[in-house]
């Protein structure tokens, strides 16, 4: 393998390396729910800018960081959207009310291991396209 090739491989872990650490920072954010009143009370506030946010009862993938209060970061709530999608099995750029009211019951979850799947949901599908990208390479080389 060249030296180019090796320095390009370490920039991409460094990218990865600061994006995982995007997303646990993402995951302490969604933790502002102290008790089960406050949990409520978000659940409400979520639900109330879905109706002023969906069209047709509907609400875009791109509005979801807004509607969840994810608003700085809506890269990070795309791709916790994408994951709970595809947790379910499903491949899709709008959900209904129901729909996120599952999201957020999981989003708000506050235990390690709800937090650790959805982390793992949103990055184990990277460092599989990553790993299958090196191979690919390697075995082109030889």
């Amino acid at each position: 393998m060249s030296g180019r090739d090796e320095r390009r491989i370490k920039a991409k872990l460094q990218r990865t390396r600061s994006g995982a650490k995007r997303a646990l920072n993402g995951l302490r954010f969604i933790s502002k729910a102290a008790g089960a009143s406050d949990a409520e009370e978000l659940r409400r506030l979520v639900e109330s800018t879905f109706e002023s946010l969906s069209e047709d009862g509907l609400l875009a993938r791109e509005d979801f960081g807004e509607c969840t209060g994810m608003v700085d970061s809506k890269e990070f709530a795309v791709g916790i959207f994408d994951a709970l999608a595809r947790r379910r099995g499903q491949k899709i750029g709008k959900i209904t009310k129901e729909e996120l009211r599952e999201f957020w019951l999981q989003i708000s979850d506050q235990s390690f291991d709800a937090r650790l799947q959805i982390f793992f949901d949103m990055y184990v599908r990277f460092w599989l396209l990553l790993f299958l990208f090196g191979y690919r390479r390697l075995t082109s080389q030889r």
